[in-house]
């Protein structure tokens, strides 16, 4: 088990107690990356513990990752009941939403997502639309950046380079002169490192298990946005549980996001200096925390209106309602 399995484990012991109600159940995990990722190794396989510890073990969900099925193409069968349920984010299924994506814009505070409505929205539009029963919405507030093969020249910018850069993250890329291009993750390291791209957007957290620091050392400031992941089930297999096997799932799912927070602020700390000591440096893009966050909050809630069209203006007008 994780440290942060433990950490989590601890505070949910009120429901050990009742795991002898629960049906034993194997469940199988579609993952969009593996455990080099420290999503996965935090979230993904952190769910997955505390399941397992929350029902004394009677609940066992056993892991797969893109090896598999690729990132890209995993919704369609964990909502086809071939996996039972998924880790991803909402930019890896554009193609069939774009909410997922732009809960990135949504303000962190994870009591606060869900005391405004915020987490039953998107839980009811994945039902609706893609048949998929949200678990949980683990989210890092460390949130994305820069990750440049040069140091960022204030006067310049990023004026002529090619900046790896998914939907979200086009405006702000293009706000500081430099071009957006698609590579497949798979490709990433090559890519930086043969000057294909000059640089790449990727969460602040998460970088240092593919070693992007080592072809593109120069780590810009300021991070923005969050990074919103989603577990989520298919719906069938969740409409077939008993209801002590769903609630306990669900109080899995709000004591990972309630403790991602921390575990993923203490993380930041532990890679970048990972990484500084590995010859990495900082640059800047020459924003304010402010300014980037309102250049991608735009974005991101323009991709779920690309993507979902009224559902997306619905999404962006309620969360701005809600101050979010």
């Amino acid at each position: 088990m994780t440290s942060f399995s433990k950490t989590i484990v601890a505070a949910a012991v009120g429901l050990v107690a009742s795991a002898s109600l629960v049906a034993a159940e194997d469940m199988r995990m579609l993952t969009a990356w593996g455990g080099n990722h420290s999503g996965t190794a935090n979230m993904a396989y952190g769910y997955i513990d505390l399941v397992s510890e929350m029902s004394g073990g009677d609940i066992t969900i056993t892991p797969s990752g893109p090896e598999v099925v690729p990132a890209g193409s995993q919704l369609q069968p964990v909502a086809a009941g071939v996996f039972d349920i998924i880790y991803t984010h909402g930019l890896y299924h554009t193609g069939e939403t774009g909410i997922g994506a732009a809960i990135d814009a949504v303000g962190g505070d994870i009591d606060a997502r869900r005391d405004t409505g915020i987490w039953d929205w998107v839980d009811a539009h994945y039902q609706e639309t893609q048949g998929l029963k949200v678990l949980s919405i683990p989210t890092a507030t460390t949130g994305f950046r820069f990750f440049l093969r040069e140091p960022m020249d204030a006067t310049a910018q990023l004026d002529g380079m090619k900046i790896r850069a998914l939907p979200s993250y086009n405006t702000i890329v293009g706000s500081l002169g430099g071009t957006a291009v698609v590579v497949p993750f798979g490709e990433l390291y090559s890519a930086a490192e043969k000057g294909v791209i000059d640089g790449l957007v990727w969460p602040t957290v998460g970088a240092v298990g593919f070693k992007f620091h080592e072809v593109a050392p120069y780590l810009a400031e300021p991070a923005f946005g969050t990074v919103s992941y989603l577990i989520m089930m298919d719906l069938d297999r969740w409409n077939g549980l008993d209801e002590e096997t769903q609630t306990l799932m669900l109080e899995a799912g709000y004591q990972l996001e309630r403790d991602s927070i921390g575990v993923f602020d203490a993380l930041l700390v532990e890679e970048t200096a990972a990484m500084v000591e590995a010859g990495a440096q900082t640059t800047s893009i020459g924003y304010t925390v402010d300014e980037a966050n309102a250049l991608f909050a735009e974005r991101a809630m323009e991709v779920a209106i690309e993507a979902s069209g009224a559902d997306g203006e619905a999404f962006r007008d309620f969360v701005a309602e809600q101050g979010m």
